[in-house]
């Protein structure tokens, strides 16, 4: 391992700049032809990419998508993958203001510290410090930063691979400490029915996004006022999380409100709409029955599932199908992003798995997940940290925070990555 300098109150003076600019996925500001993500990811690309031009830094823009990094010489480039984008600050209770990095009490709190802003800046850093070191002689690294990474369409990404020079190699530092092997499919799916006069009537809202556990929902019945509050947490880690509109819904249920919506939520979880399935390599399927809206003419709940990789979307919808077709409700497929899985025993694997031992100590198995990052855009791509195993995971849940001794560790880590694959 090799031990790289810092300069540490420069480094967070910068991650401070981008974490001031609110960059919620696809809702900070005007979307126009040239901010087609919103002004807020724009400015905090543009922000990126002036640190990386005062560092002297090869830089390009594309088209307000995402942005590209390069240091180095050489045929060989490799790549790391971040973004700048957020999900929503959704509910109250921030001991600090999440538009901002403070620390207190040996951890630095913001939205997108860790997720993925604090590891975006830090990887800058890491491609100063090998550059100073004369280390990039015979291959280039580039960071690739996109905008559009938390609403799971990534046409950051896509855009990038429209004309942009690909990597042999890369990896992405959005997700888990070791190297990330396999990553499950992720799936959005709609369960919905129409609503006769003859039904009770309930209005209900849950929930604002796909990916974060909801965290608090409200209803209305015969002019009677229901509300549940629950904890957020990411919908690929659901147990981790207090579903509000499921709490909601068992209180309808014990306050005898008799609904087709009230009873599909007192199945919904994986073995009631019958796809409790599993493998080996990544594990078990997820549900976050995350959006749910209910008006006297309709009822529907928008849904996050992590699929393991040897398992199909057809047949988890039509799993969920069969379940729900008793009580009136069909499941309509919205989204598909495949799964990742590369072998553990591969090079860029065992770089990654030698380089986190020498860094750490550890020695910690590859692991499996069912987040998704940048790295399923790309072939032979992984996501690498910045998450260390029993660190907690606070990503998308209020106070978001990452300890500050881990993110210099991360950062020595990331430096010593590059300099390796």
């Amino acid at each position: 391992m090799n031990t790289y300098p810092l300069n540490e109150e420069q480094m967070f003076k910068d991650l401070r700049g981008l974490m001031q600019i609110k960059t919620i996925n696809r809702n900070c500001g005007p979307m126009t032809d040239q901010m087609p993500l919103g002004e807020g990811v724009y400015n905090a690309l543009q922000y990126v990419a002036g640190l990386a031009e005062k560092m002297g830094f090869k830089t390009k823009m594309l088209d307000g998508y995402s942005i590209w990094i390069e240091a180095g010489e050489g045929e060989k480039l490799v790549a790391n993958l971040c973004h700048v984008d957020t999900v929503p600050v959704e509910d109250s209770g921030w001991v600090a203001d999440p538009f901002d990095a403070t620390l207190i009490d040996g951890k630095v709190y913001g939205r997108g510290i860790c997720d993925d802003k604090g590891p975006t800046i830090l990887s800058l850093y890491a491609l100063k410090a090998l550059v100073d070191a004369g280390k990039l002689k015979d291959k280039r690294v580039r960071l690739i930063v996109g905008g559009d990474e938390e609403s799971g369409a990534w046409v950051c990404m896509k855009r990038y691979r429209e004309t942009e020079e690909l990597p042999v190699c890369a990896f992405s530092p959005d997700g888990d400490y070791p190297a990330t092997y396999a990553e499950k499919g992720i799936m959005h799916v709609t369960v919905s029915r129409d609503l006769d006069p003859s039904i009770t009537p309930l209005e209900l809202e849950g929930g604002k996004t796909y990916n974060i556990v909801p965290a608090y929902a409200s209803a209305t019945v015969n002019g009677k006022k229901y509300e549940a509050e629950g904890k957020a947490a990411h919908a690929s880690r659901p147990e981790l999380g207090i579903n509000a509109t499921r709490e909601l819904c068992k209180k309808l249920a014990a306050d005898g409100v008799d609904h087709p919506f009230v009873k599909l939520m007192g199945i919904a979880d994986t073995k009631g709409w019958g796809i409790d399935f599993e493998d080996e390599p990544s594990g078990k399927l997820t549900l976050n029955p995350a959006i749910s809206i209910v008006t006297l003419e309709r009822a529907e709940v928008k849904c996050d599932l992590r699929i393991p990789v040897t398992y199909k979307p057809e047949d988890v919808t039509a799993a969920i199908n069969k379940a729900v077709a008793p009580l009136g409700f069909k499941a309509e497929c919205d989204f598909v992003l495949g799964s990742l899985y590369v072998p553990k025993d591969s090079e860029l694997v065992t770089t990654l798995q030698r380089v986190y031992k020498d860094c750490t100590g550890r020695d910690d198995e590859p692991i499996s997940v069912g987040g998704g990052t940048y790295a399923r855009t790309f072939d032979n791509a992984v996501a690498f940290g910045p998450l260390l195993p029993g660190e907690e995971n606070t990503n998308h849940k209020t106070n978001e925070c990452w300890d500050y001794k881990n993110m210099l560790l991360t950062y020595q880590i990331i430096a010593n990555v590059m300099e390796q694959l």
